[in-house]
């Protein structure tokens, strides 16, 4: 698998509200360190002992990933950007997405995070 294909394959399990809360799964994607800008304005802190608002990622939403792109900015680190549009009922909302990944140990993990939300 590519390196671009595995990011997005991550990014893409990373929307999956299982994912979202399980406390493993997380601990699988985010780096220790990681930290999120959230769309909302809130900025998120990784705590692996607490998993993330659970109310808010039980809810089921459509996502697409628009316009993907990576680019190298160290030899283990990944940053990827795109336009998220989030589905829901008769609404669609736009976001542009930034995720900066690291590789350790040979596993690529999310160290940081930010949505912008705009108007399309």
């Amino acid at each position: 698998m590519e390196v671009e294909e595995l990011i997005l394959t991550l990014e893409e399990r990373l929307l999956n509200p299982e994912v979202r809360c399980s406390k493993q799964q997380l601990e699988e994607l985010l780096d220790g360190e990681f930290v999120e800008f959230c769309s909302s304005g809130n900025i998120y802190i990784y705590d692996k002992d607490k998993v993330i608002d659970t109310q808010i990622n039980l809810e089921v939403h459509n996502w697409r990933i628009l316009d993907f792109k990576i680019k190298w900015i160290s030899k283990e680190c990944i940053l990827a950007t795109y336009m998220l549009v989030k589905y829901s009922m008769e609404t669609k909302k736009y976001s542009l997405r930034s995720s900066i990944w690291r590789k350790q140990d040979l596993k690529w993990k999310m160290i940081f995070h930010q949505g912008t939300k705009i108007n399309e």
